[in-house]
Formats: C-alpha cells, structure tokens, sequence
C-alpha cells in the first residue's frame, strides 16, 4: 500500500512539474510577442506604472476639475478575458463617464494565466496598482478619497478575491463594490456542467493555482482551490457590495450572482443583487432599450452606496 501511495504521489509531482514547465514556455513566448501596454494609453489618461511587466501598468482618467482642499474618489475597474486575456481599454468608455461626473476613473492591465501569473498574483497586482494610484495622486497633490473597486467576469472575480482578503491592507479605504458576472465556485460550475466556465472549470483552475486539478486531485489541492474561491472569502467585515449578473449567462451561470449574494446577505453584509432578465454575460449591447431598465437599477445602485460609504456626496 505504501509503495502505492509512494508510486501515485511521484506520478502527480512528476505531473505537475510538466505542467508549471508548459505554463513557463507559454508565459515565456507570449512576453516576447506582447507590445508593454503603457504604449498604449489613449487620449485624455495617463499610464501609473505598478509593475516591471508586459502589462503592469493603469490608465487614469481625471476629472476636468479637482479642488485639492476636498477629497476625490477613486474608481478602479478590472477587466475580464477569462484571465488569459483582455485589456484595460474595455472600461474607457465608462471611465471617461466617471471622469466626467468628478471621479478618478482608472483601468488597470494585469498578468494572466498565459503570462505565468496565478489568481493570487493578479490578485497582488490589484494591490500594487492602487499602491501606485495612491502614489501619483499624492505626487500631484490631490487630496485622495475613498476607493470604489469595479470588475467584470474574470476582473470580478479577481476584484472580489482583493476586496474580501485584503480589505485590511488595501492602501486606500474601500467604500463598496460591483461584482459584474462573477463566478462564486469553481467546482460548482463544473459540477452544474452547464456553463463555459463550468465545462473548463478544472483546466481553469490548473492555470490559477499553478496545480494539476482534476477530480481526483481536488482534496490534494482544497486549499489553493478553496483560496480562490469566491465565496469561501465572504465574512461578516467585507466591503459592501453591488452584485449584477444576468439570468442568460452562457459563460458564469446565474446562480454564482445568487450564491454571492446569498453568501453576503448571511453574512450581515450591505449587499444588493442586480438581475438582468434575459441579458447575457455581457448583460446588454450599447443603446440596447430591452435592458435600459436594469441600467438605471445598477446606476441607481451605484448612487446609492456611493451616498452612503464613499467621500463624495
């Protein structure tokens, strides 16, 4: 029995080994093709560099107009790509808007799995970007405000591992939340088996604990599984938190929105759950009137708990 044992545990070091190795070579020629995305900042930001790497750089939108005698929130959202890929110029538009109405609007890049990077490191990342922020508002003299974090799928679900673990040691103080179309557990999607997150579920957490995970292995690697978990995170000190997601989801199924929020409620955390009847996982098209309504119960939302957690009122 023992030589079993011995036999079955050299097989899966001996698996591992090739697997972090193909991760390395994949990270490895995906750095010498990747363009540094600080060369790419649009018009109206500027690139905050948090990070020697491909993408360790936010760009940040400033308000028109900024008295340095009162406090101005910051507005960090994260990008999706199903942690392999995506860029910050998806929220430019809503940055821009948030600019707009006398936010510091800023969309942060971060390593993925294809550059080597586990869920624990993007989730580093989040905290060295507003390290980085905190550090150019100050050099700029601008009085800081509260902190505002906003994801979308993969960037929510990494923005929710921040908030709820690091919440503590955040360099800036979070006000609230929007978790747009986060997955609550890995395992449970692939046990539901109906969703893309689902069907690649173990493969996916392969890439974001470095580890061989497959059924078999799931109690050899429960606690790196259960620490990107999202739900396993929620306590009774989180930040409050808007939780949108819509009931057609094809990628993240809806019932991870309906788990969070339920894990939140338990929790005694101020939480309100957006659904979008209908709507996908990019919950609506620019100018689609099917979902205006749900747009106004999120921006209503949004109102809301910057009313009550954030500096501006």
């Amino acid at each position: 029995m023992f030589r079993q044992k011995a036999g079955v545990n050299m097989l899966y070091s001996m698996i591992r080994r090739v697997f972090v190795a193909l991760l390395a070579v994949i990270a490895f020629f995906t750095n010498l093709t990747a363009v540094p995305s600080s060369k790419e900042t649009p018009d109206g930001a500027i690139s905050v560099v948090y990070a020697d790497t491909v993408w360790g750089d936010v760009k940040v939108f400033m308000p028109e107009t900024i008295d340095p005698d009162v406090p101005t929130d910051v507005l960090l959202t994260i990008h999706g790509g199903a942690w392999v890929s995506g860029h910050a110029g998806i929220f430019y538009r809503d940055c821009r808007k948030a600019a707009e109405a006398g936010y510091i609007a800023a969309s942060m890049n971060y390593s993925k799995i294809f550059n080597g990077a586990t869920a624990q490191d993007m989730v580093r990342e989040v905290g060295l970007a507003i390290a980085a922020i905190k550090a150019e508002l100050e050099q700029r003299g601008i009085k800081q405000g509260k902190l505002i974090l906003a994801g979308h799928s993969a960037g929510a679900h990494i923005m929710l591992l921040y908030a709820y673990t690091q919440y503590e040691n955040c360099p800036m103080d979070i006000a609230f939340v929007v978790s747009n179309c986060a997955p609550s557990d890995f395992l449970a999607e692939a046990k539901a088996g109906k969703s893309m997150v689902g069907k690649a579920a173990y493969l996916l957490l392969s890439g974001l604990t470095k580890e061989v995970v497959v059924p078999s292995t799931v109690e050899r690697n429960a606690d790196a599984i259960r620490a990107i978990t999202t739900v396993e995170q929620i306590s009774p000190d989180v930040p409050p938190t808007i939780v949108v997601q819509g009931t057609d989801d094809e990628l993240i199924s809806y019932q991870s929105a309906l788990d969070i929020y339920a894990a939140l409620q338990a929790n005694g955390v101020d939480s309100v759950l957006i659904t979008y009847e209908g709507a996908g996982h990019f919950l609506s098209s620019r100018g689609d009137s099917r979902f205006a309504a749900y747009d106004a119960q999120r921006s209503e939302a949004f109102y809301a708990f910057a009313q009550k957690y954030a500096s501006q009122k």
